[in-house]
């Protein structure tokens, strides 16, 4: 990686870490409603990343918003399974032209291909958070249900910050 990208995904770390953690983990938005933009970090990470890297970069953005959330290892567990989840197939899923993309965005893979990929790891990331912090299989619709609006929440939410900082040049 060169150091322009290394010094741009120290940033996105940061700011979105500190984005989840000062102002949305402290935004009610209704009974388990949280959207989790910190995904964006995870998501945004180059596609040649290596892999224990990437597993590792997944880990810690998790562990910091546990930290501060006080929730006991499930944004951590649920981050970390994103991160190997991205590994396994979100590189079939984001490639354009049949070119592997630097670093997957709007702007470098479409919207479709990136809300595609954006809407079925942050389902999973919000399905498997929910299922541990309800921790029933008894609650299974009300966990669902959740699932959706969580993550209809955190897209939309995603969406805004790809267009927020899109370059005018680059759009």
């Amino acid at each position: 990686m060169n150091s322009k990208l290394i010094i741009n995904n120290i940033l996105r770390f940061i700011l979105l870490i500190a984005f989840q953690v000062l102002i949305l983990n402290n935004v009610y938005l209704g009974v388990d409603v949280q959207p989790v933009v910190y995904l964006l970090f995870i998501l945004m990470l180059p596609t040649y990343c290596d892999k224990l890297l990437l597993l590792f970069l997944a880990f810690l953005s998790g562990l910091c918003v546990d930290i501060f959330s006080n929730t006991l290892g499930f944004h951590t567990f649920a981050a970390t399974l994103i991160g190997f989840l991205r590994i396994t197939f979100a590189n079939r899923m984001i490639t354009q032209n049949d070119k592997e993309v630097e670093t997957p965005s709007i702007r470098s893979v479409g919207i479709k291909q990136f809300s595609f990929y954006t809407l079925i790891l942050t389902a999973i990331y919000c399905f498997v958070y929910l299922m541990l912090e309800a921790f029933d299989f008894g609650e299974i619709f009300s966990v669902l249900f959740l699932t959706i609006i969580n993550t209809a929440i955190t897209y939309v939410l995603i969406l805004i910050l790809q267009y927020l900082f899109i370059r005018k040049k680059e759009m």
